[in-house]
């Protein structure tokens, strides 16, 4: 009876092995080839070509594939667990895509008979897509590289990228962020994590979340209207670099990075700096120990409205220089009290001088125009030229109205026995007779 039981599983097994055999697989498909080198290649040339990636059943992956290219289809929709067990896989790409949905797990890379932590990964490559809804889980297990550049990602669910193992890069370039949840990246490990370019509504609380970034991370060109606090909970970078952005709001403590070097912030342009916005930077202890602070650089930046409380920083591991910050507001002699003390330490801070229309040295404003002499003078120097004018105004008036009495009083006779009396505005004619004898 027992043999008999194994018997009847095994033919279950084998006709379900021919059946997959006979099933036809995504190589078949219309628009895909699998070529030599058993890569699954689809380039849709219709105008509606809906591609849905399986892991089972008719037109699924086939499991050797070593590659999957799409481009120019219409839809393109990754059910779950497509890619999970597919051993030879290497890469997944996705160009030219305006519609895509990544579904709960469906680029979860985990066959269970590899040695992940030894094995080589996956390379996930989006370019120039749409990616209409990024599900939960949906990137997982051992990935090398995550390329997404040029699309738009309208909606990213929380833990969308977690738990990932042998991470070399993730890099985000050029892409249109709509709506991100929090904890949209967690818990993984990661050489290096580049976000640059493109535009982004909002960065949530805890965007970056219990990310371990080994040598550098870099948010350089990206315009984002609002970064929430604890937006970038990140340990161990290297090298960090804040460079060339456009920043709406950043909230205080938007950056809580345990650092292992150098930070650095340049070329931002920022309406809004809370309070303690950089507070939560600071440098690993056994790095300060053998190494001392590190540098807090912040250099050729441009605030708004921005006190020196929102530079406040970490003063057991860093060091803060201050290379030029541009505040975005007109001069004044309050503005410099404001930050007196922050002069103190770091002396490049600029005002807009509105007078002439270009930024100009805080110290240089305070020598030129504060003081209590310094701030009358121009007041002085107004009121004596209105007083100038006046007494001249004055003189003015009487010297005219006395020559205007004057001319009131002549008269002039001529030869012609014609007497001419001259008025302010007429001549009158007066006829003169000869005196004769008979008087």
């Amino acid at each position: 009876m027992r043999w008999s039981a194994w018997w009847q599983i095994l033919l279950v097994w084998r006709a379900h092995a021919l059946a997959q055999s006979n099933t036809p697989t995504m190589c078949q498909e219309e628009s895909c080839r699998c070529d030599s080198f058993t890569r699954v290649i689809c380039n849709c040339t219709n105008d509606y070509n809906e591609m849905t990636l399986r892991p089972d059943g008719a037109y699924r992956i086939p499991p050797m594939a070593t590659a999957i290219i799409i481009n120019s289809c219409s839809r393109v929709i990754f059910l779950s667990d497509t890619i999970k067990n597919l051993i030879q896989l290497r890469v997944v790409e996705l160009q030219n895509v305006p519609y895509v949905i990544i579904n709960e797990r469906s680029l979860e890379w985990s066959p269970s008979n590899v040695d992940l932590e030894n094995s080589p990964g996956i390379r996930i490559t989006i370019h120039n897509s749409t990616v209409n809804e990024m599900a939960s889980h949906a990137i997982r297990g051992r990935v090398d590289n995550i390329h997404i550049s040029n699309s738009r990602l309208n909606i990213i669910k929380p833990f969308a990228f977690s738990s990932l193992t042998g991470v070399s890069n993730v890099e985000l370039s050029d892409n249109d962020f709509i709506n991100i949840n929090i904890q949209a990246f967690k818990k993984f490990t990661t050489t290096n994590f580049i976000l640059r370019g493109g535009s982004i509504k909002s960065l949530p609380s805890r965007f970056l979340s219990d990310v371990e970034v080994t040598n550098r991370l870099q948010i350089e060109g990206v315009s984002v209207q609002h970064v929430s606090s604890l937006a970038f909970l990140v340990s161990m970078p290297q090298r960090v670099l804040i460079d060339s952005n456009v920043i709406g709001i950043l909230e205080s403590d938007a950056f809580n990075i345990t650092t292992t070097g150098p930070i650095t912030f340049r070329n931002n342009t920022i309406t809004t700096v809370r309070r303690g916005a950089f507070f939560g930077i600071s440098a690993l202890p056994k790095v300060t120990t053998i190494k001392g602070p590190q540098e807090l650089l912040i250099d050729n930046n441009t605030m708004q409205e921005v006190t020196p409380d929102s530079l406040m920083y970490n003063r057991n591991s860093l060091t803060l220089r201050v290379d030029g910050l541009n505040l975005n507001v007109s001069c004044s002699c309050d503005l410099a009290s404001q930050w007196h003390d922050m002069l103190r330490e770091n002396g490049n801070i600029n005002c807009w001088y509105s007078l002439e229309g270009y930024f100009i040295s805080l110290p240089t404003y305070v020598d030129s125009r504060c003081g209590v002499f310094k701030q009358t003078f121009w007041i002085v120097v107004v009121v004596s030229i209105l007083v100038l004018f006046f007494i001249i105004a004055i003189v003015i008036f009487f010297i005219v109205r006395r020559e205007n009495e004057k001319r009131k009083k002549v008269q002039i006779v001529l030869p012609d026995s014609k007497t001419y009396r001259e008025t302010e505005f007429h001549i009158v004619v007066e006829r003169a007779d000869l005196l004769t004898t008979d008087m």
